[in-house]
C-alpha cells in the first residue's frame, strides 16, 4: 500500500497569534502537530488550511526564508530581530537590501556580517576553552563537549579512573575561568585519583 504524500498546512492562532507551516497527510494531524509546535491544544488552533506553495519543501529540514516572504509572511531579522517584510523600506524610504541565508533573513549584509562575526567569535571561544581544558587536564577522558555557537556558557563532561558518574568543567562567563565539579558519589574516587596523580 503506497504511503500518503505529506502536504503543507498553514496552522495558527488567530490573526495576531503565531503561525507555522507543518507537514501532514490530513488537516486533523496538521492541526494537532502545528498546535503542538505552537504550544496550543487542538481546540486553541483557530486556523488550519492547506498551503500548496510549501508542498515542495516536504521532507526538507526547513522552508527557505525567501519562500515565506514571497508568500507574504513576515520574519524577524536573524541578527537585530527587526520585523522584515519582503517590501520593507529603510528610514529614508529606500527598499531594504534583505539578505537571505537558508531559513534566515537579514535586514542587509551588515546585519548578516554581524551575526557571522558573533558565531565565529563564539566558536573561537569554544575552541580556546577546549584547548585550555585539555592542556590543564590531559589525563582525563572527556566524553562530551558543549561549546561554540549557540552556547552561552561552555562545558565538558569527563571520566577518570575509578569514576562511576564522572565530572564536568565549565566556563560560565566566557572569561577563561574553569570551574571543576565531581559528582558526590565519585568524591572519594576523585580524591584518591588526585593523590595518586600527585605522587
Amino acid at each position: 500500500m503506497p504511503t500518503e504524500k505529506m502536504k503543507a498546512y498553514h496552522v495558527g492562532e488567530g490573526s495576531e497569534g503565531e503561525h507555522v507551516i507543518t507537514f501532514a497527510t490530513n488537516s486533523a494531524t496538521a492541526r494537532r502537530e502545528g498546535g503542538n509546535e505552537l504550544n496550543l491544544t487542538f481546540e486553541e488552533v483557530d486556523f488550519c488550511r492547506r498551503a500548496p506553495w510549501a508542498d515542495q519543501f516536504a521532507g526538507q529540514r526547513f522552508i527557505p526564508a525567501k519562500a515565506y516572504h514571497e508568500q507574504g509572511w513576515w520574519m524577524y531579522c536573524n541578527n537585530c530581530e527587526n520585523q522584515l517584510y519582503e517590501d520593507e523600506e529603510d528610514d529614508e524610504g529606500n527598499p531594504l537590501q534583505i539578505v537571505y541565508d537558508g531559513r534566515h533573513a537579514y535586514c542587509d549584509q551588515g546585519c548578516k556580517d554581524a551575526r557571522d562575526r558573533e558565531i565565529a567569535d563564539a566558536n573561537a571561544k569554544g575552541e580556546a576553552f577546549k584547548a585550555k581544558v585539555l592542556a590543564e587536564r590531559p589525563d582525563l577522558t572527556f566524553t562530551e563537549w558543549s561549546i561554540g555557537w549557540p552556547q552561552i556558557s561552555m562545558s565538558a563532561k569527563f571520566q577518570f579512573p575509578g569514576s562511576q558518574y564522572g565530572g564536568s568543567v565549565s566556563d560560565h562567563d566566557g572569561d577563561g575561568t574553569l570551574t571543576w565539579y565531581v559528582a558526590q558519589g565519585d568524591k572519594a574516587a576523585w580524591d584518591f585519583y588526585q593523590k595518586e596523580r600527585a605522587a
